[in-house]
């Protein structure tokens, strides 16, 4: 071999070593620059950009029934509703072009719709539970049932901890001075409140209140499901 082609040789793996390196560096800057975005990521960002009240009370392309609550009026795809609630779906047949209801307040009803379209992601928490409940079963919408039941049955778990406060608070109550009322009522206000794991607290009146709430509609609808999950 020759010296000509010893240095063709040399030069083309400096050349080849030296373009892999500056691949890895831009890469490494690719990265750290523009972070990997997933399929989740871009879905949770689109649907933040969603005002769910813009997206109801304007047309659409597939939006085929409008439906009127207290004066304002929505748009919706009606496979969507009927999929979801054998009652809307039953009224969309006899209604081709307006559905009425009148009796339900319309920032709770695009709730409903909310978990009804694939496009959102909503969760349930403790202020739209109680709403939820009772328009999941006037509609028979049986996922959002399950999901509702499934959430008061982790709260009911509570209750065992108000049934420990109040039983304690009954005990001290028993060893206070009864010259010591400010103390007393010092003492009862924090016995109120229920500290959870996360180190957050709950009144244990209101909790009790959203529990009668709730539980009202549930033991009309199917009171074995509450005896069950008190147990």
């Amino acid at each position: 071999m020759n010296v000509t082609a010893v240095m063709d040789s040399t030069n083309k793996k400096q050349t080849h070593t030296s373009i892999k390196r500056t691949y890895s560096i831009n890469k490494q800057n690719m990265t750290t620059k523009y972070p990997r975005t997933t399929e989740q990521d871009i879905r949770t960002n689109f649907i933040n950009k969603i005002n769910v009240r813009d997206y109801f009370l304007h047309e659409r392309i597939f939006s085929n029934i409008k439906i009127k609550l207290n004066e304002q009026i929505i748009w919706c795809d009606k496979a969507l509703l009927a999929a979801a609630s054998p009652i809307l779906c039953e009224q969309l047949l006899k209604n081709d072009e307006i559905l009425l209801l009148n009796d339900i307040n319309l920032d709770d009803f695009l709730l409903m719709l909310e978990f009804i379209y694939p496009l959102f992601n909503p969760e349930i928490n403790q202020q739209n539970i109680s709403c939820l409940i009772k328009l999941s079963h006037r509609f028979q919408f049986n996922i959002l049932q399950h999901a509702c039941q499934y959430y008061v049955m982790k709260y009911l778990s509570t209750i065992r901890q108000i049934i420990r406060k109040c039983n304690h608070l009954e005990t001290e109550d028993d060893c206070f001075d009864s010259n010591h009322n400010d103390e007393n009522d010092t003492y009862r206000k924090k016995s109120d409140l229920i500290e959870f794991h996360d180190g957050t607290c709950v009144d244990a009146y209101g909790i009790i209140l959203n529990l009668c709430q709730w539980l009202q509609t549930y033991f009309y609808d199917d009171n074995i499901i509450i005896i069950q999950s008190s147990k």
